[in-house]
């Protein structure tokens, strides 16, 4: 086994909370370097000011975060590529410095043991227009999807990060071709969270049981989990229904969702012990192995997951 499946042998995990809306909060509202001023989100803030980067991963460690993920998920070559003229050199200097701080936050914490998920973000990232939140690819081939994609794998698998965490993942097309890159690229284990904006069905509308018997197709001892992200928490329950075969990490959105009509987060008011009552409930499944937070989630709701799976 790898290391993250011996760890999951042993307890439940606490993955960490939000970066971008995290960075967002911490950074005054003049800042020229707002995530949600620009395409690159946290990785903006990763090329300006990557030490306040690590200050947020370091916070999430202090929280009782086991697992940091690293501030890739918005940069992949293509994205770089596009928005501001990256060639591949720069693009890997810029992902080695997302593994930089994430290891330079691990050391000044103290611990040992807190494993550095390395991220890839969903080809939506490149669009830029929300379809995280729907799935709609405009007819994108599965050839372009390898070629979003593979820079990152390529660049994870020759890297020492403990696990790939290709996360947020809308459309069934796409993940088919995720599935087909974990078998090209072999030296890391894994896991693949989907972003359902239902409970029932993916962003793109597939069903979450079209969705399991693909996952079940997987057949690859590095396979660690079904990820369950960038949902509202108040879907998880259901969603999980679904997933009852496979471990499963839960790391939700709390407090506001993205409204694919205006293209921007709306707040959604939440009941201050909704959280706590979502993650006991989770923690009562016997799937589930990790839990953390998604959008809008900071250190304080990290430290109330550590808290409960401690008890």
């Amino acid at each position: 086994m790898g290391r993250v499946k011996d760890l999951l042998e042993k307890k439940k995990l606490v993955i960490d909370g939000a970066l971008g809306t995290e960075l967002e909060r911490l950074l005054p509202t003049t800042s020229t370097y707002l995530p949600s001023s620009s395409p690159l989100w946290s990785g903006q803030v990763l090329i300006k000011n990557p030490e306040l980067v690590e200050q947020v991963h370091l916070d999430y460690i202090n929280a009782g975060a086991d697992m940091i993920i690293t501030s890739t998920y918005q940069t992949s070559y293509a994205s770089l590529h596009k928005y501001i003229g990256y060639d591949m050199d720069q693009a890997v200097t810029l992902w080695n410095s997302a593994l930089d701080v994430a290891k330079s936050a691990v050391k000044k914490s103290g611990r040992d043991d807190v494993i550095i998920a390395g991220s890839i973000g969903p080809y939506a990232t490149l669009l830029a227009n929300g379809s995280e939140y729907n799935g709609d690819y405009q007819g994108v081939s599965d050839q372009e999807l390898i070629e979003y994609h593979t820079p990152l794998f390529e660049f994870y698998n020759n890297s020492d990060v403990d696990i790939i965490c290709i996360e947020t993942i809308p459309s069934f097309q796409e993940l088919k071709v995720i599935i087909g890159l974990t078998k090209k690229y072999t030296s890391k284990e894994f896991f693949i969270s989907i972003n359902p904006q239902t409970g029932s069905a993916l962003s793109d509308g597939t069903s979450l049981t079209e969705v399991a018997q693909l996952f079940a197709e997987i057949n690859d001892p590095r396979f660690v989990a079904v990820g369950i992200n960038c949902t509202s928490y108040e879907n998880v329950d259901q969603i999980s229904t679904y997933l009852t075969n496979f471990p499963i990490f839960i790391y939700p959105n709390l407090g506001f969702v993205y409204d694919t009509t205006v293209h921007k987060f709306v707040s959604k008011m939440l009941q201050e012990s909704a959280w706590a009552n979502s993650i006991a409930k989770w923690l009562n499944l016997p799937n589930v192995k990790a839990i953390g937070g998604c959008c809008s989630t900071t250190p304080a709701e990290i430290q109330q997951v550590a808290q409960l799976i401690k008890q």
